[in-house]
């Protein structure tokens, strides 16, 4: 009884064993050393065997875009399968996914460009069966008949483009406050936020479009009284089938904020008034980043301070009286520097600069500045203020030069000045009451211009372009009236008046070209037998004049002598376009200038010189070089010249 059992559970756990080895023969394993009469039993040994899979081609694939210019570009920069063509390691089962993407991704792409109802098809050709699929590529295991070369097509017809149709704006928290309480300032900037919204009703809407004019327009109201204003929402509803888009947003312009008070930090030895007397703004004022920016730049540039970083002291609980915190590191308090330099005007020459920044603690700067080169030596000394009540200045310079010209006449003049400087954004101007003295003598030492003359003079100042130190759009302009008397003259002692301004304006063209224009006119009023100063007087010719000609050599001839006239009139006309190098900011340049300097305007004969030039946008301003031909003196001449002129 117990054997029986024991032989029934035997062959219970055998038989599974005895139906496996009948379906599946053992394989023998051997080892990799093994004798000759073993490797002929295993051999012989009857085993089951796999035919190996032959290895996968290669494949090759392309891909074809057929869309309207410039969506193509677009899609075969950003689709996954573009991005995936140059790989050779793609399988077929990777194209299939990757073809499979294309519809998606074209269209979320294209819905960014505005176009919301874009037809997108893939449709896929393998290479030596000709076959068509507008599915997926043929699997890993197709027949080796068929060559592993596919093309796949992406037609895309995009419709019509979506364009905005509605734009409303609301306002919320402070700004709104003041709406309902019909504040016309609060008004006035609504109404520019609404204005230069720069996605207005009829523009296509893109989506970086819509993100950009969203960042504008808060920008725009934070830097304008509300620093904290933020979007509380925002929203685009595109009808597809209409092909518009409403766009609705809500500002919070969060709460309104005055100036407060002003801390500076950092001083040593220079006054804090100095830098709060030039604050574009009062206490209590509206919140302006624009004003603080203006500010910091005008800190930046009184020379004092190696860095300044103005910042308010935002507080959402005491908007009405923000702290302004103002970080300067002061610059040396005495300073020196030489130079060699050389331009085609003057020649070569040495300078020596040496900068007093606040001379003798009288809150003054002191500026001595010497020049000595074969055609001019000057040495001239300022002495400047710090910045007053109402962004005035006081000024006080003494100057003494000599000045060969081409006929190796010597013009000697000395002058002391003292004024009023008022300083602003884009105005400035001078007020002052000079006295000079001026003599010409030829070379051979014969004296034929002398006079000494007391004048009150103003002049103005106007920039209004995109860059002051190289500017390429908008304008400035100088203009200058001086009302005096002569004293100690060659001919006769008298009254006289002067008057010059000079224009130049700055416009890019189409197709990279920049155009840039310049005026110049000057009259003096005075009796013919009354002297005045040659150095109130105007000549014309040189690198920022009637280029061509040498320098101050268009005037009046007395005694073979060039000398100043009373009257000019000068024009300039220059078109330059990047050069086809690697050095950035390289422009060739034409030019034609004309112009003159006479007794009076009916005796002026136009001089005109034109010709070709280099031009380098370097740190320092713009670097000129110029070859003119002067048609009066049909001579060929060069000029070259570093910074803008007014």
């Amino acid at each position: 009884m117990s054997l029986s059992w024991r032989r029934c559970l035997a062959w219970t756990l055998a038989w599974p064993l005895l139906a496996w080895s009948q379906l599946a023969p053992v394989v023998p394993v051997m080892p990799e050393a093994s004798t000759a009469a073993s490797a002929s039993a295993s051999a012989a040994t009857p085993q089951s065997i796999t035919p190996p899979r032959p290895a996968r081609q290669a494949l090759n694939w392309r891909l074809v875009v057929d869309a309207p210019s410039p969506l193509d570009r677009l899609l075969e920069a950003n689709l996954d399968l573009a991005r995936f063509q140059q790989d050779a390691n793609v399988s077929r089962g990777e194209l299939r996914r990757l073809v499979a993407a294309v519809p998606e991704q074209a269209r979320s792409l294209l819905d960014a460009e505005g176009y919301f109802a874009a037809q997108v098809r893939t449709r896929v050709q393998e290479g030596e069966a000709g076959t068509d699929s507008t599915a997926t590529p043929a699997s890993d295991d197709a027949p080796s008949s068929v060559r592993n070369e596919v093309t796949v097509t992406v037609t895309v017809e995009p419709g019509p483009r979506t364009e905005v149709s509605r734009v409303q704006f609301v306002f919320e928290g402070a700004l709104d406050q003041r709406l309902s309480d019909a504040d016309p300032v609060a008004q006035a900037l609504a109404d520019q936020l609404v204005a230069k919204w720069a996605l207005p009703e009829g523009e296509v809407f893109r989506q970086s479009d819509w993100s950009a004019a969203k960042s504008d327009t808060l920008a725009r109201l934070r830097a304008d009284t509300y620093p904290l204003a933020s979007w509380s929402g925002t929203s685009a509803t595109v009808d597809a089938t209409e092909h518009t888009a409403s766009l609705f947003l809500v500002a919070d312009s969060g709460p309104a904020f005055a100036f407060g008070p002003i801390h500076v930090e950092g001083l040593q030895r220079q006054p804090a008034w100095a830098i709060a007397n030039l604050a574009p703004f009062k206490q209590g004022g509206p919140y302006r980043e624009r004003q603080v920016l203006d500010w910091q730049e005008r800190i930046q540039k009184l020379g004092l301070f190696d860095s300044v970083f103005v910042s308010p002291a935002l507080d959402a609980s005491h908007p009405e009286t923000t702290p302004l915190v103002v970080q300067v590191r002061e610059l040396p308090l005495q300073s020196a520097t030489a130079g060699i330099g050389v331009s085609s005007d003057n020649g070569p020459r040495l300078s020596l600069e040496h900068l007093h920044r606040n001379a003798f603690g009288l809150d003054w700067q002191a500026k001595t500045k010497a020049q000595v080169g074969k055609r001019l030596q000057d040495v001239q000394l300022d002495f400047t203020s710090h910045p007053w009540e109402g962004h005035k200045r006081g000024l006080v310079s003494v100057q003494t030069t000599g000045l060969t010209d081409n006929d190796n006449a010597i013009t000697r003049s000395q002058r002391a000045r003292v004024g009023l400087l008022r300083e602003g954004e884009r105005l400035e101007r001078a007020d002052y009451l000079e006295l000079q003295h001026a003599s010409v003598r030829s070379a051979a030492d014969v004296l034929v211009s002398n006079a000494t003359a007391l004048s009150a003079t103003t002049q103005w100042i106007f920039r209004d372009v995109d860059n002051r130190l190289l500017p390429t759009r908008g304008t400035a302009s100088m203009a200058q009236l001086t009302f005096g008397r002569t004293y100690s003259a060659l001919d006769q002692d008298g009254f006289f008046g002067r008057a010059h301004t000079r224009l130049t304006g700055y416009l890019p063209l189409p197709l990279a070209w920049q155009l840039t224009a310049r005026g110049e006119v000057g009259q003096v009023l005075a009796n013919e037998s009354v002297s005045v100063p040659d150095t109130l007087l105007f000549r014309a010719g040189g690198d920022d004049s009637v280029r061509g000609y040498a320098y101050r050599s268009l005037g009046v001839e007395i005694a073979g002598v060039t000398t100043g006239a009373r009257s000019v009139a000068t024009a300039s006309l220059e078109l330059a376009h990047a050069l086809p190098v690697r050095v950035s900011g390289l422009q060739g340049a034409f030019f034609a200038d004309v112009g003159d300097a006479a007794d009076r305007f009916s005796k002026m004969s136009a001089k005109r010189g034109y010709g070709v030039g280099v031009r380098w946008r370097s740190p320092v301003g713009p670097f000129r070089l110029d070859v003119a031909y002067g048609e009066a003196v049909q001579q060929w001449r060069l000029h070259f010249s570093v910074g803008v002129s007014l």
